[in-house]
C-alpha cells in the first residue's frame, strides 16, 4: 500500500494514460512529416545539408533555409531503425514530456500534486492535434525555459539558468521557432528590470540576479548563431513569416474560427485563466501580465501558437490558482435556513476544508484509487482499440492520395506534375527523386507572387490558362472537387485515368499517354 502510495500518484497515472492513448493511436495525415521525414533521408545519405531546393521543378536550385535539419536528421534514424511506428512513439514522448515538465512547474508553484495536475489538463487540451514534425521540439524547449525561469523567479533557484544557452542551441538546429524562445527571455528579462528600476515591492529580484539572468540571455542569443547559416539565421523568421507574405495562405497560420469546439475551449480557458487572476489574492505583476498575454494573443493571431499558449497559461494560472479566494467564498456560503446564524452551512464547511487539503484528504487510499484508476483506463483503451486500429491508416488515405500514388508508380508515369498544395509532402516522400512535384509546404522558399498564382491556377481565376501552360504541365494530381480538374477536363486537354471519388490524376490529351488514357480513360472510378 505504501509502495503504491509513493510511486503511483495521480500525475504519473494521467502521464502513463496519456502516453497510451495518443501512441495506440498514430496519426500521419499531416503532409509536411513526409517533406521532413524525405529531407532527413537526404541529409543522413549525402552527409551534407541540401542548401538549395531539391523537391521542386518550379523553384528548383533556387537557395534556402534549413532550419529544421537536426530534428530531420533525427526522424529519419528513428524510422529507419523502427518505422513509422518508431516515429510516432518517440513523438508521443515529446509530447508527453512537454507536459511533465510544465506540470513540474505547476507543482513547485502550487505544492500540491492533485492541483497541479489539474491545471495542466485544463490546458493541456487545446494543444490541438499531435503531428510527428519538427515542432514538436518547440514546445519541449519552450516549457524547459519557462520552467528555468519560473524557478529562477519562484524559488530563487540559479542553477536553470546555466542550462539555458545550451536549450537555445539545440532550439535553433531543431526548429525555427527558436526566436519565440528569445522573445520569451527578451520579455522576462525586460519586465523584471523594469519591477526593479520602478522599486516594485513585490518580488523585486536583486540586481546581482538579475545581472546574471542578463548574461545568460545574451549568452542563449549568441547561442542561437552556431547554426549552418551562421548570424543571418536571425533574420529567417521574419523573411519566412512577415517578409514572404504567404502565411496568409495556411490554414495553420489563420486565427482561430471560434465556430469550431477547440477554438471554443481555448477562449473559454483564456475567460477562466484571467477571472482566476481577478479573484485571487495574488495581483499579476509585469513579468506575469506580461508574458501571459504575449502568448495569450499570438494564440488569437494564429492557430499555430495555441500550444505555446497552453503551456505559457498552465504554470501561470498555477500561481492565481493557489491563492484563489474560493475557500474564503464558501466559508460565507449560506443557506436560507441558516441566514440568521453566524456559522456556515456543514457542506460549505466541508467544502472549503476539501480545497484547502487538496489530494491529501485520500490518505492512504490514494495509491489503491490511482491503481483503480489507471486499470479502468487500461481496460477503456483496450476495448476501443480494435474498432480504432485502422483509423491512422483511413484517414491517410481519406486525406492524402495514396492509391493516386500506387497508381501512378504502377504505371510509370513521368513528367511535369501539377498538384494540390497539401499534397506536395506525401508526394515528396512517395516519388522523389523519380518525380518533382509543383508545390509543397514550404511556402518560405517560393518567389513572391508564386503562392498566389498557384491558387489563382488552382481557383480557375483569370489567366489561368496562361498561367497552366508556362510550366508545361504533364498531369495533375488533385483532389476530385479541385476546380481546375474540372476546367481542363472542360476544354479536353487532359484526360482522367484515376479517380477514387477524394483524389484523381489526369493525363495531358497526347500521344506519350495514349495507351494509358485508352486502358483508364473510361474506368477512371476504379483506378
Amino acid at each position: 500500500m505504501a509502495y503504491l502510495k509513493g510511486f503511483l500518484t495521480l500525475p504519473i497515472v494521467i502521464f502513463i494514460v496519456m502516453f497510451m492513448v495518443i501512441g495506440f493511436f498514430p496519426r500521419f495525415e499531416d503532409p509536411d512529416f513526409y517533406w521532413h521525414l524525405k529531407t532527413g533521408e537526404l541529409i543522413a545519405s549525402s552527409s551534407q545539408l541540401p542548401w538549395h531546393d531539391v523537391f521542386t521543378y518550379t523553384n528548383s536550385g533556387h537557395s534556402w533555409v534549413n532550419s529544421e535539419w537536426m530534428s530531420q536528421w533525427l526522424l529519419y534514424q528513428l524510422f529507419r531503425l523502427g518505422g513509422l511506428k518508431a516515429v510516432w512513439l518517440f513523438t508521443t514522448s515529446v509530447y508527453v514530456s512537454c507536459w511533465v515538465v510544465s506540470y513540474k512547474t505547476c507543482l513547485d508553484v502550487l505544492k500540491d500534486e492533485g492541483k497541479a495536475a489539474l491545471a495542466i489538463l485544463l490546458f493541456c487540451v487545446f494543444m490541438g492535434l499531435l503531428a510527428p514534425r519538427p515542432h514538436i521540439f518547440t514546445f519541449l524547449l519552450f516549457a524547459l525555459l519557462l520552467r528555468a525561469l519560473f524557478r529562477f523567479k519562484y524559488c530563487a533557484s540559479d542553477r536553470g539558468l546555466w542550462w539555458i544557452p545550451l536549450i537555445m542551441l539545440l532550439w535553433a538546429n531543431l526548429h525555427g521557432g527558436f526566436f519565440l524562445g528569445l522573445v520569451l527571455m527578451a520579455a522576462f528579462t525586460a519586465a523584471e528590470w523594469a519591477k526593479y528600476c520602478w522599486r516594485d515591492a513585490a518580488g523585486c529580484i536583486a540586481v546581482s540576479r538579475l545581472t546574471r539572468l542578463s548574461l545568460v540571455v545574451l549568452l542563449g542569443l549568441l547561442a542561437t548563431a552556431i547554426n549552418p547559416q551562421g548570424f543571418s539565421y536571425w533574420l529567417y523568421p521574419y523573411n519566412a513569416i512577415v517578409a514572404s507574405g504567404d502565411m496568409q495562405f495556411i490554414t495553420e497560420w489563420q486565427s482561430p474560427s471560434f465556430h469550431q469546439w477547440l477554438f471554443q475551449y481555448f477562449l473559454a480557458m483564456v475567460f477562466i485563466f484571467f477571472l482566476t487572476m481577478v479573484y485571487s489574492r495574488r495581483k499579476p505583476d509585469l513579468t506575469e501580465a506580461g508574458v501571459s498575454l504575449i502568448y495569450i494573443a499570438g494564440a488569437f493571431i494564429s492557430v499555430r501558437n495555441l500550444p505555446l499558449a497552453a503551456l505559457a497559461m498552465a504554470p501561470h494560472f498555477a500561481l492565481f490558482y493557489r491563492d484563489l479566494l474560493v475557500s474564503e467564498g464558501l466559508h460565507k456560503l449560506r443557506f436560507p435556513i441558516q441566514r440568521a446564524s453566524a456559522a456556515p452551512h456543514p457542506l460549505a464547511a466541508r467544502a472549503r476544508k476539501a480545497w484547502a487539503a487538496g489530494n491529501r484528504q485520500v490518505g492512504g487510499a490514494e495509491g489503491v484509487m490511482n491503481l483503480l484508476l489507471l486499470i479502468f483506463a487500461l481496460l477503456a483503451i483496450v476495448l476501443i482499440y480494435p474498432s480504432r486500429k485502422n483509423l491512422a491508416e483511413e484517414s491517410l488515405t481519406e486525406l492524402m492520395p495514396v492509391k493516386a500514388v500506387d497508381f501512378i508508380l504502377a504505371n510509370h508515369i513521368e513528367g511535369r506534375m501539377f498538384n494540390t498544395y497539401h499534397y506536395g509532402g506525401y508526394l515528396i516522400y512517395r516519388l522523389y527523386p523519380q518525380q518533382r512535384v509543383f508545390i509543397y509546404g514550404r511556402t518560405d522558399i517560393y518567389p513572391k507572387g508564386f503562392v498566389e498564382r498557384y491558387l489563382a491556377t488552382y481557383r480557375g481565376d483569370k489567366d489561368w490558362k496562361k498561367h497552366f501552360a508556362s510550366y508545361g504541365i504533364d498531369y495533375v494530381v488533385c483532389d476530385s472537387s479541385a476546380p481546375i480538374r474540372q476546367l481542363i477536363l472542360a476544354d479536353g486537354s487532359f484526360k482522367s485515368v484515376f479517380d477514387d471519388g477524394k483524389h484523381s490524376v489526369l493525363l495531358r490529351n497526347v500521344s506519350k499517354y495514349q495507351t494509358l488514357i485508352a486502358r483508364y480513360g473510361q474506368n477512371s472510378g476504379r483506378g
